[in-house]
This record gives C-alpha cells, sequence and structure tokens, in this order.
C-alpha cells in the first residue's frame, strides 16, 4: 500500500470545486483526436516542408527547381505581380512534374499538400513513394509513419518511425508518437522506454506523461504509474480520466479503499461515466455491500441508453451466481426498461435464463417452467435450460417429478459443454433417491472427463453407502 500525500492534496482541491458549475470538458486520454494534431509540438513537424534540405535530402535538377519555385509562387501568391495564393493550382503543378524517374522531393511535396488537406490515404501514398524513391529520406518516413498512427495504421508506422530513428530523427514527436504505436500494439515495455525519451526531449507535453502512466500501469508497475499521475493531476485537477485511472492503480495494490475514494470524489463533480459507476459497483458487490452497489449500477444504466447492455447483464449474471437475487431482479427490470429495443436475442435469452435461475432459487419454479420450455423450443440443444428443468422436476421428489428430471438430465448430459455439471446433478438426485448404484457410474464418469479432488472424494462416500445399503 502506498499513501500518496500529492494525491491526497489533489483530492482535497477537487472537493472544493466541486460545486463548480461547468467544469471544462477532458479530451479522451491515450488517444489522438484533433485537438492531439493541433498541438504545436506536432505541428511543428510539418512547418516549412515545402522546401527540400540540400544536404540531406534528395536532389532537384534545375527542371525541377523551377517547378518548386512556380510552385511556391502559387502556394504563397505574389502581390508584385498580382498572382493571388491558390493551393490547388499549386497541387495540381507539382502532380504533373512527378514521374517514375523525378526526384522523391517533389512526391514529399506532394504529400504535403495532402497531408494539410488532411487526406490521409494520399498523403501516406506519396510520403512511401518519396522513401521508395529515396530510402534515407527522413522527413518522407517520419512523416509518413505520423500519417499512419491518423489513419490507425500503428504497426505500420511502428516500422516507419523505426527507420526514422535509425537515420536520425529523435525529436520529442517522433518518440511520443513511437510510444504512443507501442501502446497500441500491447507493447507497454518499448512504449515505457519511447514516452520516458519523449519527455526528456519535451516535459511539458503532457500526453507523453499520460503515456508513460498508461504503460506502466499495463505493465502492473502501479507505484510508479501513480507517481507519474500524480504530477499531471497537480496542473490538472479535475481531469476525470485520470483520477480514474489512478483509481485503478490503487486497485492494483489491493488498495481498495483509496480507489473508491478517488471514484467518489470523480462522482462529487458530477464527472461519473457509465465506466466509472460500473467501477463503484463492482467494489461494493466484491464487499457484499450489494444494496450500495445495486444503486450504483442502476446509475450507471440510466447514464446512457445507447450503451451497450451487454455488460449490464455479465453483471445480472454476477450479481445471480452470488445468490443476491433481489438485486438481480432489479437489474434486469432496468435493463429491460432502458435498452428494450437494443437488446439482441443473445441478451433476451440470457436473461429469460437467469429469471428462471431466479425463480427456481426462490421457490416460484411454476413460473418459469413456461419459459425454459420456451428456451428449449427455440433451441433443444440449450444445456442450462435442460438442467434447470431437470433439477425443478427432480426437486419435487415425486415419482413424477424423477422420471420427467431423468429425461432432461440425458438431454442434458448430451451437450459437451453441459455434461459434467449434468451428471453431478443427476448423481445428486440419484443419491437423494438412495439409487446409489446409479450415482456411482455418473460421478465416475466425471472422473473420466474432468477429474476433481471433490468429486473424486464424493464418489468414495457414495461407493461406501451403496455397499453399506446391499448389506455387505
Amino acid at each position: 500500500m502506498i499513501s500518496s500525500k500529492t494525491i491526497k492534496a489533489a483530492a482535497s482541491g477537487l472537493i472544493c470545486l466541486a460545486g463548480l458549475a461547468g467544469a471544462a470538458s477532458v479530451s479522451a486520454q491515450f488517444k489522438t483526436d484533433e485537438k492531439f494534431w493541433n498541438q504545436p509540438h506536432i505541428q511543428k513537424t510539418f512547418a516549412a516542408s515545402y522546401s527540400i534540405k540540400a544536404k540531406t535530402e534528395p536532389d532537384l535538377t534545375e527542371e525541377e527547381q523551377l517547378v518548386v519555385k512556380n510552385v511556391l509562387t502559387a502556394l504563397q501568391g505574389d502581390p508584385a505581380t498580382g498572382v493571388k495564393a491558390d493551393k490547388n493550382q499549386a497541387l495540381t503543378m507539382i502532380l504533373a512534374a512527378i514521374t517514375p524517374e523525378a526526384s522523391a522531393a517533389l512526391d514529399f511535396i506532394a504529400a504535403n499538400f495532402y497531408a494539410e488537406k488532411s487526406d490521409l490515404k494520399n498523403a501516406i501514398k506519396y510520403y512511401d513513394s518519396a522513401a521508395k524513391k529515396h530510402p534515407s529520406f527522413l522527413r518522407a518516413i517520419r512523416n509518413g509513419a505520423i500519417m499512419k498512427v491518423k489513419e490507425g495504421r500503428y504497426e505500420a508506422a511502428l516500422k516507419d518511425f523505426t527507420k526514422a530513428i535509425e537515420l536520425g530523427a529523435k525529436d520529442t514527436t517522433t518518440m511520443g508518437l513511437l510510444g504512443l504505436c507501442y501502446v497500441n500494439t500491447e507493447k507497454y515495455f518499448s512504449a515505457e522506454t519511447a514516452y520516458r525519451e519523449a519527455i526528456v526531449l519535451d516535459p511539458t507535453v503532457k500526453d507523453w506523461q499520460v503515456g508513460l502512466a498508461k504503460s506502466l500501469l499495463q505493465q502492473q508497475k502501479y507505484e510508479e504509474g501513480i507517481a507519474v499521475l500524480e504530477q499531471i493531476l497537480v496542473d490538472d485537477p479535475e481531469n476525470d480520466i485520470l483520477w480514474s485511472s489512478a483509481a485503478n492503480a490503487y486497485l492494483g495494490l489491493e488498495d481498495a479503499e483509496t480507489a473508491v475514494a478517488i471514484q467518489e470524489i470523480v462522482d462529487r463533480l458530477g464527472k461519473s461515466t457509465p465506466d466509472t459507476l460500473i467501477f463503484m459497483g463492482n467494489i461494493y458487490m466484491s464487499r457484499s455491500l450489494n444494496e450500495l452497489a445495486l444503486t450504483y449500477f442502476q446509475r450507471a444504466i440510466k447514464k446512457d441508453k445507447n450503451q451497450d447492455p451487454d455488460v449490464y447483464v455479465s453483471i445480472a449474471e454476477t450479481m445471480t451466481a452470488r445468490g443476491t437475487y433481489d438485486e438481480a431482479t432489479s437489474v434486469i427490470s432496468d435493463i429491460r426498461s432502458s435498452f428494450g429495443t437494443k437488446l439482441d436475442d443473445d441478451n433476451k435469452l440470457s436473461i429469460l435464463r437467469l429469471e428462471a435461475q431466479i425463480a427456481l432459487a426462490t421457490g416460484q419454479g411454476e413460473k418459469v417452467i413456461p419459459i425454459l420450455e420456451e428456451l428449449i423450443e427455440r433451441d433443444p440443444m440449450d444445456g442450462q435450460a435442460l438442467l434447470l428443468l431437470a433439477e425443478f422436476n427432480s426437486n419435487k421428489g415425486t415419482v413424477d417429478g424423477y422420471n420427467r428430471a431423468d429425461l432432461y438430465y440425458g438431454r442434458a448430459e448430451k451437450v459437451r459443454e453441459w455434461e459434467v455439471r449434468a451428471l453431478l446433478s443427476w448423481a445428486r438426485s440419484y443419491v437423494a433417491r438412495e439409487q446409489f448404484g446409479k450415482a456411482i457410474p455418473k460421478l465416475e464418469r466425471i472422473q473420466v472427463l474432468d477429474p476433481q479432488d471433490h468429486i473424486g472424494r464424493y464418489l468414495e462416500q457414495v461407493r461406501k453407502v451403496h455397499i453399506a445399503s446391499l448389506g455387505l
């Protein structure tokens, strides 16, 4: 466990700010939105890119130099002659001059035009052709890599950035975006190294600090990740995304109390999201504070009716498995009322199964027989529905109930993923009927399919009782 004075101080500041209205929205961390690309340290990478560095980059013939001069005139205009700036004309001129034999510099200039227009496909096309013509063309390789990051092609961008670094590129943007590529390809140790270098080159760029924190947390280096987050939060104390990251880090350190306290602060600030509310609900559910957990899950559902209902179906499944039937029923009710039209067939079937389990567990089995029969009608190999019907009929303790149970058990054991559970339940049913000889083969079959110590012990007990019942 660690106790961070910095985080606690920032937390105090956050509580004071909780009453302020209209808090500024924070752009998503670890992503590259328009705001990210418009930052000065990114933009200056492309500054003056229409010119060519003669000593380190491809040469221009005299004819090509004239083309570039005319392109620059069209690009900038010429007040002396009355020529107005016309970027489209400049691009047309440069494209007309590009041939397989032409200097890579012309391809590079065309690529920059397209990059400025946010035409990523053509920008990449011409950066790549420039690099192909002139393999040591550093700026073409690096700028092409940046365009590939914008397009989300992180593996391809990684290759280009690596080549650019081999050629001598080691600026903060190159190293920072290299880190971003590593994060998005789940190479977190390499991402950590790249982000650290980017921060050394320019410690003022928050994106690199955030990226470093994420790469550390993904490696489960929670204390180091928290230390980085501390520094960012001092300057940006209302950033709910960073607070949530810190909460997850403390949870990784098994310090659930601090994790909960941090998310409560985010909640007081009015910046809770469905994800943060679910986080809180899961923490409270793990502590068996089920009613409190339910309030957070219900708030999460109501927060956004356009969200994916799958996560809430999973929550209802967890609650049912834990035996918190009232809370599970409430979540199911809210799922239906909030996501009714968004529920797909799988969701609907899952909910029906949960309702059947809850009804059976709470002594309301008769209500769900039609539901289970409907499930089996839809899918004759629905192992769970078959098993629930078998157990319901077996629990009646009547001859007719046992006969029906055996039919359903026999069908359930033919469903591969439910075979072991069906065999165990069937064996217990036979034990309840004192038909020990029939229970033994079922338990022996389980030990062939999935050997388990506790099943082995149960099998031995049943064998002993069976022998005793025979008077041997």
